[in-house]
């Protein structure tokens, strides 16, 4: 039973990845809104304003955008916050077409803003667990780029040190999913699917801003 639920997680993953979201879709990255650039200050952050006239912080600590790179913005020039295929939560650069890798807060990253549109319009348990798989498997695609990061700048002591935590968070979750799986089915009901599939993306998320710690 627990390998078919599996299954049955994965290919509903599958097919809301054809479906669709609440953004401009191109070939390489998930649009989710225009940004105005207003500055940036050290120790390596950067602010815009949304069309609600919003403000919004991401970081870069001048490591995923050079003071050199930055120095050349032009306050009120247009960006667009993105989720790029490869590279994950960003900013597109419109006057030179370039992504910049930036941190955001919680609430403004571009896999919270999908899922939010993706929940708006959920319909069955399905598709509101599915929302829930979506975001877990984007903040893992987050922390992957990160360790990339990592494996370049820090000492190899210490990523030797975070590759061993992070093996063992893993371990962790895997537990985790499989108590709760097991008190799922115990419970029973339909809603234990969106439960679970909150975990799993709660988990991913966690993960990654611990591992930003690092950049910090």
């Amino acid at each position: 039973m627990r390998v078919k639920y599996w299954c049955f997680l994965t290919i509903f993953s599958l097919l809301f990845a054809i479906s669709g979201v609440k953004a401009e879709e191109k070939p390489e990255a998930l649009v989710v809104g225009e940004l105005v650039y207003k500055e940036f200050h050290d120790p390596g952050y950067v602010y815009f304003q949304t069309k609600e006239n919003k403000e919004i912080e991401a970081a870069f600590y001048y490591l995923f955008v050079s003071f050199e790179q930055i120095e050349k913005w032009t306050v009120g020039e247009k960006f667009e916050r993105v989720l790029d295929a490869k590279k994950g939560a960003g900013i597109h650069r419109m006057a030179e077409g370039t992504f910049f890798k930036v941190v955001f807060a919680p609430e403004d990253n571009p896999i919270e803003l999908l899922e939010k549109a993706c929940l708006e319009t959920a319909m069955t348990t399905l598709d509101i667990a599915g929302c829930f798989h979506q975001s877990a498997e984007r903040w893992n695609g987050e922390s992957e780029y990160l360790f990339d990061e990592l494996s370049q700048s820090a000492s190899e002591t210490v990523y030797t040190q975070l590759s061993e935590a992070r093996k063992k968070w893993l371990a962790y979750e895997t537990s985790l999913m499989d108590s709760f799986y097991t008190y799922g089915q115990e419970q029973g009901g339909t809603i234990m699917r969106i439960h679970s599939a909150s975990l799993r993306r709660e988990l991913a998320r966690s993960f990654f801003y611990q591992t930003v710690r690092f950049f910090e």
